[in-house]
């Protein structure tokens, strides 16, 4: 499947609804920061303005809401100037949990595996203003859960990076060193949700 370029995605996501809570974006800003150093972040600034988007990371607040778009634009450029891999994505989701004071605050209580997969849906609703996170599976003598995302269609590296995001969650409450996930259905490949199974030893 061809991915479009930053230039074609900007055009089309541009003034998409839904919102996600600022914390997502300040995190990202720091994992590039730490990355990429102060230049690489500047470098980002500057991409971004090139494609008509501005994001004043200086008044971002984590608890109030930003146009989700913006979050996938900066996914998209991030990949595209510093030359990143999916699993350079895919590590920029696994490291948000750790990183959001809004996710730890929650995870702390959520002592179990099994309270985790019970409010996944609650999970989402308090960073996200629209689509839904479903808990379909847990099996905990195969050693799988299964969940799905609806009503969330921006790019395929979304799908990436939130797969990283799930597993960074997952790795919070799974007793075991070898955590691993797999997109089983995506939205981009025509199916009517993306499902996630995350597995382990």
């Amino acid at each position: 499947m061809q991915q479009e370029t930053a230039e074609e995605f900007a055009k089309r996501i541009k003034g998409s609804p839904g919102k996600v809570k600022a914390e997502v974006i300040r995190v990202e800003k720091d994992y590039i920061l730490e990355r990429e150093g102060k230049e690489g972040f500047l470098k980002l600034k500057e991409r971004l303005k090139e494609l008509g988007t501005e994001i004043d990371f200086q008044k971002i607040e984590s608890l109030t809401w930003e146009e989700e778009w913006k979050n996938s634009l900066m996914v998209v450029v991030a990949k595209e100037i510093f030359n990143w891999t999916e699993e350079d994505v895919f590590e920029m989701g696994r490291y948000s949990p750790r990183a959001s004071f809004l996710i730890k605050s929650i995870i702390q209580y959520l002592v179990s595996i099994e309270t985790v997969f019970n409010n996944m849906g609650k999970y989402w609703d308090k960073h996200h203003d629209f689509g839904s996170l479903e808990a379909v599976e847990l099996n905990h003598e195969e050693k799988f859960l299964i969940i799905r995302k609806r009503g969330f269609f921006t790019h395929p590296l979304m799908c990436v990076y939130h797969a990283g995001y799930f597993k960074g969650v997952a790795e919070f409450v799974i007793k075991s060193k070898n955590v691993k996930i797999e997109e089983t259905k995506c939205m981009h490949n025509g199916d009517e949700y993306h499902e996630y199974k995350i597995f382990w030893d």
